[in-house]
């Protein structure tokens, strides 16, 4: 029996390795075609395994890409980038894709439910509506199968230096509205095993919630008390404003700098997280019984305080 193929695209990435790792730890009968830009970057761990193959590829490279997507049974996008990539880039990976006849995509969501969100509501959720868009008009034609992990947002994201709201080292935790609005999360590694479990199975379809199965969905003030219980240390709560001020403020420094993301981007996540609008619905509370849920204190169980200011 030959081996079953699984592709990933942006193969170099955190989640990516993460999901790669699952795999081969626990599917021994699927062989990795990895895709890159830069081979290099990859995991040497990875990229040395007898069940990994590295193709080089760009995101515009059609050729280079149906070279790695070849004989696959699904296809992992990866992608992290700006909207062009995160749209054309996926667009032409998903051609590729039913060009070389592979079953499923695996779109790089990982994600609130974002079926809640009009064009523009969220920057860098725009490419999420188009992509989907294009798969379900794909689907139609019975071309390919789209397969969506949602998340609602990265524990270390939540809790690291990206959100500049959430500062351990100085023992404050700023907030937006009453600091009761519960926040879904989920960590990378258990939401790449879920992704991986997801990858092989051929049965797995449509959108898929980790939250049910993983995550957590805590407020501001109940990741306090999660850090207080955990490190014995307190977090000095600060409200910064209603989560109107919030959304005042996070289009108002949108419009002026849009070309710089990491001045805005943390504002939309948490405004969109909080809205109670997004969260992921209650569909898949047993699909794979072996992943093991994580909360936001065996999260912080997991890491040293000093490490949270770090994403690694």
């Amino acid at each position: 029996m030959s081996a079953r193929i699984v592709a990933i695209a942006g193969v170099n990435g955190k989640l990516a390795t993460l999901i790669v790792k699952h795999l081969l730890e626990n599917y021994p009968e699927i062989k990795i075609h990895g895709i890159a830009r830069s081979p290099e970057k990859v995991d040497a761990a990875l990229r040395d395994s007898p069940n990994v193959e590295i193709f080089e590829a760009s995101a515009s490279n059609t050729s280079a890409l149906r070279q790695g997507l070849k004989g696959a049974e699904a296809a992992i996008c990866c992608y992290l980038g700006n909207n062009e990539l995160m749209t054309e880039g996926q667009k032409t990976l998903i051609d590729a894709c039913i060009d070389e006849k592979v079953a499923r995509y695996i779109a790089s969501d990982w994600s609130f439910d974002y079926r809640g969100l009009e064009l523009g509501d969220h920057p860098t959720k725009d490419p999420m509506i188009h992509i989907n868009a294009y798969l379900e008009e794909k689907e139609k034609s019975r071309k390919i199968k789209a397969v969506h992990v949602l998340n609602g947002s990265f524990m270390e994201v939540v809790m690291g230096p990206f959100n500049p709201f959430f500062q351990p080292k100085a023992q404050v935790y700023q907030y937006w509205g009453t600091g009761d609005e519960p926040m879904e999360m989920t960590t990378y590694s258990d939401a790449a095993v879920f992704t991986a479990e997801i990858a092989a199975d051929p049965s797995a379809v449509g959108f898929l919630n980790t939250i049910r199965v993983l995550g957590d969905r805590k407020s501001a003030k109940q990741v306090a008390e999660a850090y207080e219980r955990v490190y014995e240390e307190k977090l000095e709560l600060e409200c910064l404003g209603s989560m109107d001020d919030l959304k005042s403020k996070m289009t108002a420094t949108f419009q002026q700098v849009p070309e710089e993301p990491y001045k805005w981007i943390a504002m939309y996540y948490l405004f969109h997280m909080c809205s109670g609008k997004l969260w992921l619905k209650p569909l898949h509370t047993s699909r794979y019984p072996g992943v093991k849920p994580r909360d936001v204190e065996a999260y912080f169980k997991s890491r040293s305080k000093e490490s949270l200011s770090s994403l690694h």
